[in-house]
């Protein structure tokens, strides 16, 4: 009997395990699919408390969602810079770091269960493909509680003239019914496109207002306009 029950739960356990490796089979199709690379886990960074716990941050980028080589080029690319450490930092993120520093929000990256490629026009390839075929993605973090948020600044790239499918698999998870979100972009000349009409559908009990569409091609040129954004909505 102890033997049969050995091998039953060595059977589970086998099950199990296959089970897990199909569904992340499965997963990784979801961008594997549209372009050739090698999708990697996502390291999860989590929700970064500020000092205002009232307001959020939340935002999508390709830092912190792709495998850089350290030295990657940052002059060439319209979706690359370093901040004044020297650290790689996407566009979405620079936003989301001035709304942070103007109005003390918490932080929360939105990160997908696997990575982007790190060449630009496969991750190109791999977004518009996503968004064509509304692919549900699996995420690598999730907020649990948001009921003592009333504000919330959303910041992510236009990915194929909409919103990117990393940020609408955020919304489709998080109620935000109640709270009034303010609407960031980061594109390379679509500016806003759909996404504030978008979010409105996905969150239909939430206050939606456009925010800034800042140019991936210079967004440091768009700080100042961030900031007295961020800083009139806090008054």
């Amino acid at each position: 009997m102890k033997r049969l029950w050995s091998i039953f739960l060595a059977v589970m356990l086998l099950t199990g395990l296959c089970a897990a490796w199909a569904e992340e089979e499965n997963e990784m199709e979801n961008y594997t699919r549209y372009t050739d690379y090698a999708p990697q886990t996502a390291e999860p960074i989590g929700l970064i408390p500020g000092t205002n716990h009232k307001v959020l941050v939340a935002w999508f980028s390709r830092v912190g969602n792709t495998m850089f080589d350290p030295d990657v080029d940052v002059v060439s690319s319209a979706t690359l810079n370093r901040d004044e450490n020297g650290e790689l930092i996407g566009n979405a993120g620079l936003i989301a770091k001035w709304i942070a520093e103007e109005t003390g929000a918490d932080v929360f990256p939105i990160q997908t269960a696997y990575t982007y490629p790190s060449d630009y026009y496969q991750t190109v390839a791999v977004g518009e493909g996503q968004d064509i075929d509304f692919v549900n993605l699996q995420m690598a973090t999730h907020l649990d509680d948001v009921s003592g948020y009333d504000t919330v600044y959303l910041a992510a790239p236009i990915w194929h003239y909409t919103v990117c499918t990393p940020l609408r698999a955020f919304l489709e998870e998080t109620d935000l019914s109640g709270k009034t979100i303010y609407v960031f972009t980061a594109h390379c000349g679509s500016r806003f496109a759909d996404t504030v009409e978008k979010i409105r559908q996905l969150q239909p009990n939430a206050t939606v207002i456009q925010g800034v569409a800042v140019s991936g091609y210079d967004p440091y040129s768009f700080e100042s306009e961030v900031r007295t954004f961020a800083q009139n909505t806090m008054k």
